[in-house]
C-alpha cells in the first residue's frame, strides 16, 4: 500500500488559521494523519508556508496554489497519494494543475455551486468562483499564474449535494455542461459516475464539508457517497476543504469532516 501526503494549507484568502483556514489545522489536531495512516504509518504531513499579510490582489492566493501544485506534484512523484487539507475551495487550482488535465474529471461535493463569476456574483467572494474558474469561465490570470495550462472539460464535471445556489448561478449551470444533482436528487449518481469513468483517465475528488451534517446529506450518507466515488473512479487526488471550528462549538463537523477523511482510500497510481 501507498503512503499518504498530508498537504495542510491553513488559510482563508491569504489569513492564517482564520475561520475556514483554522480548519485545517484543526483536523491534523484531531488526528487527520493517523487517519490517513497505512498500515499503522501516519501520513506524511507536509506544511504550506506563512504567505505574509493577505493583499488586496490574487497574489497571495496565487502563491499558496504554487506550493500546493508543488506538493502535490512532489507526493506523486513519490508514489504518495496527495491528500489536500484547506479552508478554501479556490485551492482546487493547485491541485488541478498539478494534474494532467486533458482527460481529468472532477466530482466535486458542495452545498454551493461555486459557479459564479464577478459579473455574476452578489458578495464577489472569490471561493463562489473557485469551480468557475477551474473550468475556464472566469480568473484567467489567477489560473495561469498557477500554471493550470489546460482547462478540464465541462462535460466531466459532476456537481453533487447542491442546495444553495444564487439565481444567476443557477442559470449558469444550466447553461454549462456540468451534471448537477441536488442533496435530494442523488438517485442516478452510481449511473453518472459509471458514465464518468468511461469519458476520462483519471478523477479530482473535491469535498466541501458544508454538503453534509445540518442541512445537507447525513454524515452516514455523505462518507457512503464518498465510497461509491473511490470505488468506481479512478480518484488521483482529494482536496477537503472549507471546515470552520469558529462555528462548530458542538463538534459535529468536525465529526463530518473526519469521517470523509476517514473514507479516503488508496487511489490509482
Amino acid at each position: 500500500m501507498r503512503p499518504f501526503t498530508l498537504i495542510v494549507a491553513p488559510f482563508h484568502l491569504g489569513l492564517e488559521n482564520v475561520g475556514v483556514g483554522a480548519g485545517p489545522t484543526r483536523l491534523l489536531e484531531a488526528g487527520a494523519d493517523q487517519i490517513l495512516s497505512t498500515r499503522g504509518m501516519p501520513a506524511q504531513v507536509v506544511h504550506m508556508r506563512a504567505i505574509g499579510n493577505p493583499v488586496t490582489d490574487l497574489d497571495a492566493v496565487t502563491d499558496l496554489n504554487r506550493q500546493i501544485r508543488h506538493a502535490v506534484m512532489q507526493a506523486r512523484d513519490e508514489d504518495s497519494i496527495p491528500v489536500t487539507l484547506a479552508g478554501n475551495c479556490i485551492t482546487c487550482l493547485g491541485t488541478l494543475s498539478a494534474l494532467d488535465t486533458a482527460r481529468i474529471g472532477i466530482v466535486w461535493l458542495d452545498a454551493h455551486g461555486d459557479f459564479n463569476t464577478p459579473e455574476s456574483s452578489v458578495t464577489g467572494y472569490l471561493d463562489g468562483m473557485a469551480l468557475a474558474a477551474a473550468l475556464g469561465h472566469c480568473h484567467d490570470e489567477l489560473r495561469e499564474r498557477t500554471a493550470l495550462d489546460t482547462v478540464p472539460a465541462e462535460l466531466n464535471t459532476l456537481l453533487l449535494g447542491v442546495r444553495d445556489l444564487d439565481a444567476l448561478e443557477e442559470e449558469r449551470l444550466a447553461q454549462s455542461l456540468v451534471t448537477v444533482r441536488p442533496h435530494d436528487r442523488l438517485g442516478d449518481t452510481q449511473e453518472l459516475l459509471d458514465a464518468l469513468r468511461e469519458r476520462v483517465d483519471a478523477v479530482y475528488l473535491h469535498v466541501d464539508v458544508d454538503f453534509t451534517g445540518p442541512g445537507g446529506l447525513p454524515r452516514e450518507m455523505a462518507c457512503g457517497l464518498v465510497d461509491h466515488i473511490q470505488q468506481t473512479l479512478p480518484v488521483v487526488a482529494v482536496n477537503v476543504t472549507n471546515y470552520n471550528p469558529e462555528v462548530d462549538g458542538g463538534g459535529v463537523m468536525l465529526g463530518c469532516a473526519a469521517g470523509l477523511l476517514g473514507r479516503v482510500r488508496e487511489l490509482p497510481r
